[in-house]
């Protein structure tokens, strides 16, 4: 795992894939966005119980926060800071534009994985440019459909594979608020898992598994239909 210094517009780590396919070409990317507070460096952790076919590169929020960094600041009535939230939206899609160009990814297989604030950012991501995700990994999260500019296109998330996980004592988010998103999720059409486990906000051994397991099968039905 490296720090790269590319042209790209944030700061990121990455690994490599670690198997490739037959061919050899470009393979599948997923992006991990970290948490409130935390870094790049945050979620990397994760990589050893991930698919390797996967290139995983995990960028850096754009605003600092203490030791960390932030996707989105806090207005004083608790909500999420509309421009704050929309410049990160902007300068993930820029981002996501120059990745497989930077690092050989088939554009058609990307995928997100975010936890908590890198969560939310991933749902308004799919909100946005649905055609440009293949299917999203939201750990400890919540939908916000408020933000300015962040309108659902007409059946963009039709048929959208979405893994949703929750903690049941999560004292940040609350369950329920995960409980929202799916409900959202299925009113738009997404094909949605949701499990929620006994943790708070965090991500455990059994939800990683259960995320990776469904990132792997998602992988080799795109690679049996290919």
């Amino acid at each position: 795992m490296d720090n790269h210094e590319t042209t790209l517009n944030l700061s990121h780590m990455v690994r490599p894939a670690i198997e490739h396919g037959p061919d050899g070409g470009a393979g599948p990317c997923l992006i991990l966005l970290h948490g409130r507070g935390a870094d790049e460096a945050d979620l990397m952790g994760l990589e050893g119980a991930l698919d390797p076919r996967l290139t995983i590169v995990s960028p850096r929020a754009p605003f600092r926060l203490g030791p960390g960094y932030a996707w989105y600041l806090m207005g004083a009535d608790g909500e999420a800071d509309d421009e704050s939230f929309m410049t990160s939206v902007q300068e993930l899609r820029t981002f996501l534009e120059g990745l497989p160009e930077a690092y050989d990814i088939d554009p058609s297989r990307l995928y997100l994985f975010g936890f908590s604030q890198g969560a939310v950012l991933s749902s308004a991501l799919a909100m946005l440019i649905p055609g440009a995700i293949t299917g999203i990994i939201m750990h400890s999260g919540y939908i916000s459909t408020h933000h300015a500019g962040l309108d659902l296109p007409a059946d963009g998330l039709k048929d959208k594979p979405f893994f949703l996980a929750h903690g049941k004592y999560d004292d940040v988010i609350p369950v329920t608020w995960g409980r929202d998103a799916l409900e959202y999720l299925e009113a738009a059409g997404a094909h949605v898992i949701y499990k929620e486990y006994p943790i708070g906000h965090s991500i455990s051994e059994e939800s990683l598994y259960d995320a990776g397991e469904w990132l792997t099968a998602h992988l080799d039905f795109i690679t049996r239909t290919d």
